[in-house]
């Protein structure tokens, strides 16, 4: 379908199409965009779209929630990760700013955000999403289209149970149009029945997609073959090649010290292909990853390392400004080739010429366990640059001909599994459970005819188990004081209330309280019951290098045997507010830079909620310990340094160079000498310093 039928066949979003046209560069709808429309996306039908990656899926929802903005109607967007968010808010806000005021929300679950309601595209994560729900945002009424984009992950154990939740309160609190997306579902018509959704499926995708195995110098396509010559490692050769011509690689393993490897081996690889330009490029690049953390870690050097050779690894690990430079460097086409956890292929779109799914394999419940064939189906979608290849090749590498018969059946010819709801376990259900209370006080009766509009339920039956789980979740609701019982309905008494809107699981809140009402008083103990939670999980177990020092530890507090991991990771935080650098942290307990600051993030939380209990609870002395402790988590400093951190510009390492200088607190800082105190922070940071301090007590 051409942009000029569909602008003349719905005249009042014509606009829309004129920016479409301006903004993507094409006249004629893809298959199944075009589908979508005939369908009744303009017409404000339910959808569920099962289209592979990059054939128009996000236009499709761009189209509909410009449509309902222009008649006065929000457009939600909601997505699994915060990077995910930030990338659809950037395009969002470039494509439509003047025409739509766009705004971002991922963080801070203890808050209705009030701004939110004078915007018209909302992009939030599904958590956040929940959260809002549960402090009953007033502007929904107003929502005329939400997008759920990853629907897929449905199936998820993390994030399924609560984008399930999302939908169900959505679906009864306003109406509105969903647009359920996804790269393959295999069981997409089901998904649309219970959504009372039109389904678009489409194996259309405008690169076109080669799949294939590698074994013995050899790439067996569906259809084709092509040889390579040599007789290097597999992955370098399939990445020396694609380089060759004039393509980009991303090679996906199975644990981030397999990505570390794999980068620094391909670089050195690839890099004899560079040009002078690029190597200068890359150098500035490398530059500016040494300088993502002060001072600079070991993965800091590792990262700029492998990026001066024109490769570059990618994961959780990684601190938000070394994933950005690997990514624009990457989208620049100077990275040549990344290698990567799964986790890459879900969180930005960060398409390459070639895909190369070196681990088929990863650890689980009963050790190295196949990747699903919808993973691995999404990797492989990431194959193909829409702008600069029209074909894209994604291939898996077998080691013997028995391997490549069983990859070839079951990843080749083999189909995506179907999704299915993760929603029916306790530890899940007792978090929506509350949630859902905190918003409409409700009958057991009224309970049960929830949870049997939820996809679980449409899809194994209303049945007697789910009831039970239900029931014993109240049970223990009950007893931990968080509910009550009025005229048969169940409310959230005022700590169960305040629980909910914390956003944390039921149990953790139990647990704390336990904890707060014992005599134990030791901050680290403390710190273990925090990092205990299933918040906080998972946890990394005690490697053989730490056993000596932990176990002696950990032998002085009289803590379970189960805990201990958690204790490991109270030592690391207890560190890390000891002013350990992140190198050392690195060192002394492997924990990378982007795992710590996201554990620590956690840790934020739970002590902003462990304070928001104590002040309800009537414990002051711990609720005043949580804010001391939040302050310190926040800096990784000693409690001594506190009012120095509090000044602007002022951070741990400078903190410490001032107080080891008799200079303790914001007072002496301004009385301080200014040639003296430049010559401890840098002459830059003291003029910013004393021009705040003085600004501050001339207010004061």
């Amino acid at each position: 379908m051409k942009l000029e039928k569909a602008a003349s066949k719905w005249p009042e979003v014509g606009r829309i199409f004129d920016r479409v046209r301006e903004a993507d560069g094409i006249d004629k709808f893809y298959p199944p965009q075009a589908d979508a429309l005939k369908k009744g996306l303009l017409d404000g039908k339910n959808m569920v779209l099962s289209v592979p990656t990059a054939s128009g899926k996000t236009l499709i929802a761009e189209l509909a929630i410009m449509k309902h903005v222009l008649q006065g109607k929000k457009g939600l967007y909601l997505v699994p990760l915060r990077a995910l968010a930030s990338e659809k808010y950037e395009d969002l806000k470039a494509k439509y700013g003047d025409m739509a005021k766009v705004v971002l929300s991922t963080g801070d679950y203890d808050s209705k955000d009030p701004r939110l309601g004078d915007y018209d595209i909302i992009i939030l994560t599904f958590e956040k999403m929940d959260s809002l729900l549960r402090h009953g945002v007033d502007w929904l009424r107003n929502v005329g289209v939400v997008v759920l984009d990853e629907v897929h992950l449905l199936d998820s154990v993390n994030r399924g149970p609560t984008l399930e939740m999302v939908i169900v309160k959505l679906r009864r609190m306003v109406k509105c149009q969903l647009l359920a997306l996804s790269a393959t579902i295999q069981n997409s018509e089901e998904l649309g029945a219970w959504l009372d959704a039109r389904v678009v499926e489409s194996d259309f995708r405008p690169v076109k997609l080669w799949r294939g195995i590698y074994f013995d110098g050899e790439i067996t396509f569906e259809g084709r073959k092509q040889g390579l010559e040599g007789t290097a490692d597999p992955s370098v050769l399939l990445a020396k090649d694609t380089v060759k011509n004039k393509g980009q690689s991303l090679v996906f393993v199975n644990t981030r010290k397999s990505a570390e490897a794999e980068a620094e081996k391909l670089g050195k690889a690839v890099r004899v292909l560079l040009d002078g330009s690029e190597r200068q490029r890359l150098d500035e690049i490398a530059d500016k990853i040494m300088g993502a953390f002060d001072p600079p870690t070991f993965q800091c050097k590792r990262l700029a390392d492998v990026v001066r050779n024109g490769s570059a690894f990618h994961h959780a690990g990684l601190g938000s400004k070394q994933r950005e430079l690997v990514e624009k460097g990457f989208k620049s086409n100077l990275i040549k080739v990344i290698s990567a956890t799964p986790t890459l292929a879900m969180g930005v779109n960060l398409p390459g010429k070639r895909v190369v799914v070196r681990d088929w394999k990863r650890y689980g419940s009963y050790g190295m366990e196949p990747l699903p064939v919808l993973e691995i189906n999404q990797l492989m979608g990431r194959a193909g640059r829409p702008k600069y290849d029209k074909e894209g090749e994604a291939v898996l590498l077998a080691k013997s001909l028995p391997e490549y018969d069983k990859l070839w059946e079951h990843y080749i010819e083999g189909q995506n599994e179907p999704i299915s709801s993760k929603l029916g376990v306790e530890p899940v259900l007792r978090t929506h459970v509350l949630g859902l209370l905190a918003q409409e006080w409700m009958t057991k009766d009224e309970l049960y005819e929830l949870f049997g509009d939820t996809f679980y339920s449409y899809q194994f039956g209303h049945n007697f188990q789910l009831q039970q789980i239900i029931n014993n979740v109240l049970d223990s609701l009950f007893e931990w004081g968080f509910i009550e019982e009025e005229d048969l309905k169940f409310r959230p008494t005022k700590l169960g209330q305040r629980i909910a809107e914390l956003y944390i699981d039921p149990l953790t809140a139990h647990e704390l309280i336990v904890f707060f009402g014992s005599r134990i008083k030791e901050d680290i103990v403390f710190a273990t019951v925090l990092a205990d939670s299933g918040e906080m999980r998972p946890l990394r177990g005690v490697r053989q290098s730490e056993e000596a020092i932990i176990f002696s530890e950990f032998e002085k507090y009289g803590l379970e045997e189960e805990q201990l991991r958690a204790f490991r990771m109270a030592l690391i935080f207890s560190d890390w507010m000891g002013e350990k650098t992140e190198n050392q942290l690195f060192l002394d307990y492997g924990i990378a830079p982007g795992i710590l600051r996201t554990k620590l993030a956690i840790a934020d939380w739970l002590l902003y909620a462990s304070r928001e209990i104590c002040v309800l609870t009537g414990n002051r002395d711990w609720a005043r310990k949580c804010s001391r402790l939040r302050k310190r988590i926040k800096y990784g400093v000693k409690e001594e340094l506190l009012p120095l951190v509090r000044v602007r510009n002022i951070g741990r390492v400078r903190a410490r160079l001032l107080f080891n200088s008799g200079i303790t607190g914001p007072k002496q800082l301004k009385e301080a000498d200014p040639r003296r105190v430049e010559s401890l922070i840098g002459t830059k940071v003291g003029k910013k310093v004393r021009t705040q301090l003085l600004s501050d007590f001339s207010r004061n």
